[in-house]
C-alpha cells in the first residue's frame, strides 16, 4: 500500500539530510514540499532536491502562516496527498528541521492518519540542534532542563536556566529586551548551515540584520 512519509531534512545544509531520508526521498515518487510565499522557493526542496529522482512528482504547495486561510491550504495539500495514495503512489512531504517540532506535517499527518493510510515519520536534524553547534553553544549540561517556546510564548519562561527561542523574526527586539532585563546571555544564528549564516551575540547587529530563519539560545546567568 502506498504511503504519506513526511521527511525532516535538517536545518538547510544538504549534507545534514540523514540515511534515512535519502533512502525515503529516493523511492517516493511524489515530493511534496512547503512554501512560506505564493509561488516562492520552497527551502525543504532546495535542501533535498539533489537527491530526488528525474521521475518524480514535485509539487510545491504555499501554506500562509495561521488563521482560516492556512487551514484550507492545508486541507487542500491533504487532497492533492490523499489523491496520489489512491493513485498508489508513496509521498513524501519535506519539512524544515523536524517534522514534529512546529511543522504543517502535523497538521497534514492528522488528517491522513484520520483517513485510514499508512504514514511513517522520519525524524530531521532540528533547528536548534543545528544552530547550537554553529554557535559552539551547548544547550544543556548534566540534569538541567531546556525550555522551547515560539518568540510569541515568552509568557512560558519562568525560573528556566536554558531557553531556546524559535520563531523570532519581527520579534527580535522584544525578545532581546525580554532576556536582558531577566539576567540572560543569548547568541542569535540565522540561516544555520546554509549561505549567509550569521552568528551574532550583539543587540545592534540582531535588530539591524533581521532574517526569517533565526533562533536565539539562551542561557541564565
Amino acid at each position: 500500500m502506498a504511503k504519506l512519509y513526511g521527511v525532516g531534512v535538517g536545518p538547510g545544509d544538504s549534507e545534514l539530510l540523514t540515511l534515512k531520508a535519502l533512502k525515503v526521498i529516493e523511492k517516493c515518487e511524489v515530493i511534496v514540499a512547503p512554501s512560506s510565499m505564493e509561488g516562492g522557493r520552497s527551502i525543504a526542496l532546495d535542501t533535498a532536491k539533489q537527491f530526488i529522482r528525474e521521475d518524480s512528482e514535485i509539487i510545491v504547495k504555499h501554506f500562509p502562516m495561521g488563521g482560516e486561510q492556512q487551514e484550507g491550504k492545508i486541507y487542500e495539500a491533504f487532497q492533492v496527498i490523499e489523491q496520489k495514495i489512491q493513485e498508489g503512489k508513496n509521498v513524501a512531504f519535506l519539512t524544515i528541521g523536524d517534522p514534529l517540532i512546529y511543522s504543517t506535517y502535523i497538521y497534514l499527518l492528522k488528517y491522513i492518519e484520520e483517513k485510514g493510510y499508512s504514514t511513517e515519520t522520519v525524524p530531521g536534524i532540528t533547528s536548534f540542534c543545528a544552530c547550537a553547534s554553529v554557535a559552539k553553544e551547548a544547550l544543556v549540561i548534566g540534569d538541567e532542563p531546556l525550555l522551547i517556546v515560539p518568540g510569541n510564548r515568552l509568557d512560558a519562561v519562568r525560573d528556566e536556566k536554558n531557553v531556546v527561542i524559535m520563531k523570532v523574526y519581527k520579534k527580535e527586539e522584544q525578545i532581546v529586551n525580554y532576556l536582558e532585563e531577566r539576567g540572560f546571555n543569548y547568541v542569535c544564528v540565522k540561516k544555520a548551515g546554509r549561505e549567509g549564516q550569521r552568528v551574532t551575540r550583539n543587540k545592534d547587529e540582531i535588530l539591524k540584520d533581521k532574517e526569517y530563519m533565526s533562533i536565539i539560545i539562551a542561557h541564565r546567568k
